[in-house]
């Protein structure tokens, strides 16, 4: 990395190899949850910018009262506006596009935390949408968590190090993965981009389907955010953010540089939702259009 600028608002670096890559060190005290908008804030900044920004990655930490040692992957938003606070940062209400490369980086992961011994002491997992800040372009967030001892890990750090290296400057091969996704013997990869309802905070069947096929996250909208859908309304915009959000990234091609072939679904946790609830979520994407099921097999053919 190759210093650009270092000023009041931090440091900007530049990738040797790849100029087209910049990490940007904000300023101690700055706190990422309230940075929104910090993408255009990068390109008023920098001293030779790109035109616009394909992706912004944030790199953090975890912090969980289970002080459970984890490697965490999650998109950002706030799709609930009546549950926003303050302290979440962000936009009550709306979600940043979710960055495509969420799938490929989260296999990735797994396979470099295995080869490093880091797993089963840590956790390798997708959190579900949650905190800010906000911004236009597609991102995510990789954590280390999740307490101060596990922050300073030096062997955690060199993982993502490692990890961010092979899936998203050089774009190795895909690990973990085997599947064709295509429906006949030589057709490319169709990748699915899920839009998951339901679940807890931590998204292990997501894991499962990003790991048993060709799949990548959109948002994934946890249980507590859709635990009133036969007595609430509101839960319609969440999910409509979450879902908005997530087709502006199939558009704007985020997590590749040639964008394979794509389906978009929303996946339905059966177990989250009582028979009623689970109607009225299913009648309101059949009624936008949306592709759906509870069945995890669908996903992943």
């Amino acid at each position: 990395w190759n210093l650009e600028e270092g000023n009041t608002n931090g440091e900007i670096y530049r990738h040797e190899k790849h100029p087209k890559v910049y990490l940007w060190n904000l300023p101690d005290g700055r706190d990422f949850l309230t940075c929104d908008d910090v993408d255009t804030q990068f390109l008023r900044t920098a001293r030779n910018p790109p035109d616009k920004l394909r992706e912004v990655v944030f790199l953090s930490r975890h912090a969980s009262k289970s002080k459970t040692p984890a490697l965490t992957v999650h998109p950002i938003g706030v799709p609930r506006a009546s549950r926003w606070s303050a302290e979440m940062g962000g936009k009550p209400g709306l979600c940043p596009p979710p960055s495509l490369s969420m799938g490929k980086v989260f296999r990735r992961l797994r396979s470099e935390a295995k080869r490093m011994g880091l797993v089963p002491e840590f956790e390798v997992t997708f959190e579900a949408t949650h905190h800010g800040p906000y911004l236009r372009t597609p991102s995510m967030f990789l954590e280390i968590g999740s307490c101060e001892d596990h922050w300073h890990r030096e062997d955690a750090a060199a993982c993502w190090a490692d990890t961010i290296h092979h899936a998203l400057l050089e774009e190795s091969p895909d690990p973990e993965y085997n599947g064709s996704g295509g429906k006949n013997p030589g057709d490319p990869p169709v990748e699915t981009v899920v839009v998951s309802l339901g679940g807890g905070h931590y998204v292990p069947f997501m894991n499962d389907l990003v790991l048993a096929g060709k799949v990548t996250p959109g948002h994934m909208v946890p249980s507590y955010l859709l635990n009133d859908v036969s007595s609430d309304k509101e839960w319609r915009e969440a999910v409509m953010s979450a879902l908005e959000a997530t087709r502006r990234s199939l558009l704007s091609g985020s997590g590749t540089s040639g964008a394979p072939p794509r389906r978009l679904c929303v996946y339905v946790d059966k177990k989250s939702f009582k028979s009623e609830a689970r109607k009225l979520v299913l009648e309101h994407l059949e009624a936008e259009k949306v592709d759906s099921t509870t069945n995890k097999k669908d996903l992943t053919c």
